[in-house]
């Protein structure tokens, strides 16, 4: 892009006088530009920011206005001095370089309220600074550049008095300004909190709820654990009984009874398969069925079912029942007794609802060490709507054949629930007047969740903010740990309680739904209960995450933070030992975590005895007053229990260079706080906490 830089004026620095010219003139110049009254506000603050720097650190230096003529035309001022130069440039931009001059405030300062800032320096050559405003558009150039600087050239300036007067007119209005925004932000913060405590109520009730409905759950089971088992032997006892009437050991039995005990053996028959599927799922539901992996072959599993089904053939039924060939395929591992069951089930159903034609059975090999069973009927069909529904317990399709027969609607909801726990899944391909066909697809070898690949390091990132997570997936990048993404609650449920990472990231709500519930969940399953998660605010109230991250965290958004939220939540509860005098209410404070145990001690003495007794991780000693470390670290180091103990030592307050060389010499790790701001503070001490323990000095 073309542009050339038009000269307007130019003040020479020698004294602060000459500040104030630049000032004066700035504003001078952006009125003349079509500047509103809060721009020439911000340009004139801006310059006399730096070229009281000039004046101050140089000597002496120049200050330039020009008009920078390009598609989008803008006013640059540019200051130069050839004084020292600037150092720990990179610190002053940073805004992280504090001096008692103030320096850096007015780079700072300048680089915000600019469109455009630039600067150059180096030791003994001097420093440049250029920062540029554009024109609004509402302002377009009244007059030539020419003609600006002629206007410039002949117009007095005016008293400093009067810049002062202006000066405070406009903090008089940034103040009126700064009140107002203040008490709409106070408006909306009320707002929040009272939405806040609305939510973790509706929270609350939630929970609430959510532990009715487990309560509700486990009585169903238990209730259909002791119904089935309470069933099974009055059962069991009337098939025993009707297999004797039907053998004639009782006698023989005319035509019209044989038909009576058949079908009452029939009757029980069927009452005892439905207790079994009922006490399987309460089996399942209550965590107390286990999977029980054998090798065999799929040829032999298939000749088995051949003999159990032969005999559910309707007598004189157009139906043929087809086994196709087994597949040339390796040995399968897996749970054999519970593969035949869905199988079974799935043949079992097609032979009953088929009229005519014929039931077929067979596998066949999929891709990536996966098989398919399937069983393929023409029979009456199933609609595209019902097909999820009959995967429902007690749940039964409404039609003139299902009317003729007798059944549960347990088979499949038990069969789908024992397919998940074998690794695989149920298919359904079906419409009404042709037929269906079940599949269930299974892993050739079954390998339960905690032998996955990389689960100890695996952390699962439960946000749905894919930015955030490629961040994170940076900061992870040639550390011990991997990320794994997980966007919705569903997917969030399968990474967990399949993987069984080393942390969980969560934040309050996950896909607009909150994680509540499956963070709960987390913590009932004794095989998930001891996974650490880290409680994301991401803006949020931090109470609606109290109840199950063991830490909770406000800023992910440097690599530091997130390697030292994961290090702390990996390792185990950490104690630490507060030994200080009046200011142990701020300590403990600061240290106020989920996953810190604090003990206290009052001086010296008592704190020496504590540590010998109860063994804290790390030991933290307040320096407020002076003396008052240097005498606990001595006797901490004299006492053989305490004597290798990783002591932080908390200051304040300013230390002499002395005081703080014989604490670094005596083993101590020194924090000085007396310049953080009391957020910075107490995170600066959290994390040296953390750092300062067994391995470290």
């Amino acid at each position: 892009m073309n542009k050339s830089l038009l000269p307007l004026t130019t003040v020479e620095l020698a004294a602060e006088r000459d500040v104030v010219v630049a000032r004066q003139r700035a504003r001078q110049v952006a009125a003349l530009l079509g500047f509103g009254a809060q721009d020439q506000s911000r340009i004139a603050t801006a310059t006399s920011e730096i070229c009281r720097n000039a004046v101050r650190y140089a000597g002496r230096g120049r200050c330039e206005f020009l008009l920078e003529d390009c598609s989008r035309p803008a006013l640059l001022v540019r200051t130069i001095d050839q004084g020292p130069g600037i150092r720990n440039l990179d610190e002053v931009l940073a805004g992280q370089y504090q001096s008692a001059t103030g320096m850096g405030l007015g780079i700072v300062g300048t680089r915000r309220l600019m469109d455009r800032f630039v600067i150059e320096t180096a030791p003994g050559r001097g420093t440049e600074v250029l920062f540029t405003k554009e024109l609004p558009d509402s302002a377009p150039l009244a007059a030539k550049p020419a003609q600006i600087a002629e206007h410039l050239a002949r117009t007095p300036l005016p008293a400093t008095e009067d810049e002062v007067r202006q000066t405070d007119r406009e903090l008089l209005r940034a103040i009126g300004e700064l009140r107002a925004r203040n008490e709409e932000l106070e408006q909306i913060r009320g707002e929040l909190e009272e939405t806040n405590r609305g939510v973790v109520a509706l929270y609350a009730e939630l929970d609430q709820r959510a532990e009715s409905l487990r309560k509700a759950t486990e009585l169903k089971s238990r209730f259909l654990s002791n119904m089935s088992h309470e069933f099974r032997t009055p059962l069991n006892s009337v098939q025993s009984l009707a297999r004797m009437l039907l053998d004639g050991s009782e006698g023989a039995l005319s035509l019209g009874q044989r038909r009576a005990v058949e079908l009452m053996r029939r009757s029980a028959l069927g009452l005892t398969e439905m207790v079994n599927d009922l006490l399987d799922l309460a089996k399942i539901e209550a965590g107390k069925i286990s999977v029980r992996p054998t090798e065999f072959e799929v040829a032999q599993l298939l000749g088995s079912l051949r003999g159990v089904l032969r005999p559910l053939l309707q007598d004189n039924a157009p139906v043929q029942l087809i086994f196709d060939p087994p597949p040339d395929v390796p040995l399968l591992f897996t749970d054999e007794a519970k593969v035949t069951q869905i199988v079974r089930n799935f043949a079992s159903n097609a032979l009953k609802f088929t009229e005519r034609g014929e039931v077929r059975l067979g596998a066949r090999q999929q891709a990536e060490g996966r098989i398919t069973f399937y069983v393929t009927d023409t029979g009456i069909g199933i609609a595209r709507e019902d097909q999820e529904r009959i995967f429902e317990e007690f749940t039964q399709i409404e039609g003139a054949h299902q009317k003729k027969i007798k059944g549960t609607g347990l088979g499949l909801p038990l069969s789908r629930k024992l397919a998940e726990m074998l690794g695989g899944r149920i298919r359904v391909e079906s419409e009404p007047g042709r037929g269906s066909t079940f599949a269930l697809e299974i892993p050739v070898r079954y390998a339960p969740s905690q032998t996955l690949p990389s689960t100890g390091d695996a952390v699962v990132a439960a946000v749905d903010d894919p930015a955030l997570v490629a961040q994170w997936d940076r900061f992870l990048e040639g550390t011990r740990y991997h990320l794994l993404a997980a966007p919705t609650p569903e997917e969030a449920r399968a990474a967990i309680f399949q993987r069984r990472p080393a942390a969980v990231i969560a934040t309050p709500f996950l896909g607009g739904v909150t994680t509540r519930p499956l963070l709960a969940d987390l913590r009932k399953d004794p095989a998930t209960r001891a996974i650490p998660v880290v409680g994301y605010t991401a803006g949020h109230d931090s109470r609606l995450l109290s109840l199950a991250a063991d830490l909770i965290v406000e800023r992910l958004d440097e690599r530091h933070e997130l390697l030292e939220a994961l290090a702390r939540a990996v390792s185990p509860p950490r104690r630490v030992l507060l030994i200080a005098q009046g200011s142990r209410d701020e300590l403990r404070a600061q240290l106020a975590e989920p996953r810190l145990e604090l003990l206290e001690a009052r001086d010296a003495a008592e704190g020496v005895r504590r540590a010998r007794e109860e063994r804290p991780r790390t030991v933290v000693v307040d320096a407020a007053a002076p003396g008052f470390a240097e005498e606990a670290l001595e006797l901490l180091r004299e006492d053989p229990a305490t004597r290798t103990l990783p002591v932080l030592v908390r200051a304040p307050r300013r230390l002499d260079a002395d005081e703080e060389r014989r604490l670094t010499a005596a083993g101590a790790r020194v924090l000085a706080v007396q310049q953080m701001l009391r957020d910075e503070a107490a995170r600066a001490l959290r994390a040296a906490v953390w750092e300062t323990g067994p391995g470290h000095g």
